[in-house]
């Protein structure tokens, strides 16, 4: 079984748009299937890590997996081999703000999957417990901890991902770049060298 509740499997594109005038900026990702399409709002703290975290995936050989595992377990320890995820389930044009994400390697050697959270799922999860009469909370701990499964899940070939660091990290380092998060952004693009005190690259 699939581990997000929608999987758009090998996605066509998947592309980062700023919106907005420098320092007031909304950041969006935008995904294109062969029957669905999903527009993603994320902090710019969060498409930075994704950003950063991909760009160390593709740098890095794929480990091995090691016993069998389940597709929810896969996930979580970052190792997909399930071939049949990469059709997809999904037929639907979602939108949503996210709230945590996650990377896996696979399926296979030229695909990278990404799980997205809806912030509302989220926000649900926690008002129930909080609902909850006092003297369940000392029913299944881990149970009641564990938050809702990703909304959303994505397969993207190497070079889809590569292209999508590079406009993260471009949508991340672009407007003011006073902060510490743009900054680190314009040095991941190669645009400021900090080994000559920051200046730019001409």
């Amino acid at each position: 079984m699939f581990s997000a509740h929608y999987n758009f499997g090998r996605v066509e594109s998947v592309s980062t748009e700023a919106l907005g005038v420098p320092g007031k900026r909304i950041f969006r990702i935008l995904i294109d299937a062969a029957a669905a399409a999903a527009t993603l709002w994320v902090e710019k703290e969060q498409l930075y890590g994704v950003g950063m975290a991909l760009k160390k995936m593709n740098e890095t050989e794929r480990p091995k997996k090691e016993g069998g595992a389940g597709a929810g377990e896969e996930a979580e320890t970052g190792i997909l081999d399930d071939t049949e995820i990469l059709a997809g389930n999904a037929g639907e044009n979602l939108e949503f703000k996210v709230s945590r994400l996650a990377l896996a390697f696979g399926p296979g050697e030229e695909y990278i999957t990404l799980f997205f959270n809806d912030e509302r799922d989220e926000e649900e999860v926690t008002e129930r417990a909080e609902e909850e009469p006092e003297e369940e909370e000392y029913g299944d701990e881990e149970e009641k901890e564990e938050g809702p499964p990703p909304k959303l899940q994505v397969s993207l070939a190497r070079l889809q991902s590569e292209e999508f660091v590079r406009e993260s990290l471009e949508a991340c380092s672009s407007g003011r770049g006073v902060d510490a998060l743009s900054r680190n952004a314009l040095v991941a693009t190669g645009k400021v060298d900090p080994n000559r005190n920051g200046h730019f690259h001409h």
